[in-house]
């Protein structure tokens, strides 16, 4: 699998309406998917992320969306950025879309010219970021975003598929380097000392920004984290998975934007979607809105370990012995080990938890979550507590060794003054 120039061409060029509407007549499967001819079809654009444009294209018989790779940031044309993420994005959702068909999107079209990708459309859905702030919680998606995180990442691991095949997937996505490179810099690196795209609302965050910084306890496990996501590819991660990049009908619910998609521990696609659902834990202004938050953490967790065991103990026997850990030693030893890799993913969990809520509130990239909480000191309060509960994970001056641990330390911070 190779990856494509990732620098502009000849032949790109950026798509308007009208220039949808004509690079889709010229795709016949896929004009076939809207039925009707193009004078039928309704095209509109719907971006709202940084780096892509995004329409929608309905027809008489169904829809699709496009995203097509600009070459810099939408919402900043000085930060150049490669084409070619469209290509890891496609390359993502066809490595893993065999084992999530029920929660991802089938990768319809890539064009390598025009960096442009097409799936089915999801216009019934609504992002998962937008229904919490709008006090919707659906029990099933934590559930459902937990099988995902296990079916995905046990699928392209060692303990599922021979070492040759997951080494060349590991070759291809390893030259995701640009987006790498700014999962690297925005998370675990431009918080913890001062930069240009820092930024926090409130002038009374910054002696706790300050705190982070100069607590040494901190900046070692940042290091840590930091070394572990970039030397312990244990699966191919989405990257970037935040509950922007979930959408949701309340039952049916998928996972898109795998454009950050690299090989890393498993434990970081965990962390963003907890840190995501913290964050709006700490956003949300009832108790029992509050509380169902926490029940949505502690089903992402238990849904994930089921499933990942469960596809774990499916593996007790395979042609290829180098696909088998523990599947031979007495039984006592092997719940141990696996309960140690799953008690591994937890700890990272926690850490890359803990930075994604730092980088949403002093880095770049702030999410709206807090913007429901009209009352300024009460939001104030509230991204105060979140900040302390991320320093809180990070130096674990009392061991978080369970989910109730964590637990109990959100509610902790949530009612410290």
């Amino acid at each position: 699998m190779t990856t494509s120039n990732p620098q502009q061409t000849s032949a790109y060029h950026t798509l308007d309406l009208e220039g949808v509407r004509t690079f889709i007549a010229s795709l016949p499967s896929i004009a076939g998917r809207l039925g009707g001819t193009p004078e039928d079809w309704h095209v509109r654009e719907v971006s709202d992320g940084n780096l892509n444009m995004v329409f929608l294209a309905e027809g008489p018989q169904g829809g699709i969306c496009l995203k097509q790779a600009l070459p810099h940031v939408r919402v900043d044309p000085t930060w150049k950025m490669p084409l070619d993420r469209t290509f890891f994005e496609a390359s993502w959702l066809r490595a893993i879309f065999p084992h999530v068909p029920d929660l991802t999107t089938e990768c319809l079209h890539f064009d390598a010219e025009q960096f442009i990708l097409i799936v089915p459309s999801l216009s019934g859905h609504t992002v998962m970021r937008t229904a919490l702030m709008a006090g919707q919680y659906h029990p099933a998606v934590a559930a459902q975003v937990g099988d995902f995180v296990a079916r995905s990442t046990f699928a392209t691991s060692l303990l599922a598929e021979p070492f040759e095949r997951v080494m060349d997937r590991r070759i291809c996505f390893a030259r995701n380097q640009t987006l790498t490179r700014i999962t690297v810099d925005l998370i675990l690196i431009d918080p913890y000392h001062d930069h240009p795209r820092n930024h926090w609302a409130d002038p009374q965050l910054t002696p706790i920004v300050a705190a982070l910084r100069n607590s040494p306890s901190v900046l070692a496990r940042i290091d840590s984290l930091r070394l572990h996501f970039l030397s312990a590819p244990q699966a191919l991660l989405h990257g970037d998975l935040h509950t922007g990049s979930i959408m949701t009908n309340g039952t049916d619910t998928r996972i898109i934007d795998g454009e950050f998609a690299t090989y890393g521990p498993i434990g970081f696609d965990a962390g963003l979607f907890v840190g995501n659902l913290i964050l709006s834990f700490f956003a949300t202004p009832d108790r029992a809105g509050q509380a169902a938050h926490l029940d949505m953490i502690q089903t992402f967790w238990t849904s994930f370990t089921k499933c990942f065991l469960d596809l774990w103990q499916n593996r007790e026997w395979a042609e290829d012995r180098s696909t088998l850990y523990y599947a031979t030693t007495d039984k006592s030893t092997q719940n141990f080990e696996k309960s140690l890799f799953i008690q591994n993913i937890f700890q990272d969990m926690l850490g890359f938890c803990a930075t994604e809520i730092i980088r949403r509130l002093v880095g770049y990239a702030h999410i709206a979550d807090f913007s429901v909480l009209t009352d300024q000191p009460t939001r104030t309060t509230r991204q105060k507590a979140a900040l302390l509960f991320a320093k809180d994970c990070l130096e674990q001056k009392k061991p978080l060794k369970s989910l109730a641990d964590f637990l109990e330390l959100l509610y902790q911070n949530l009612s410290t003054p």
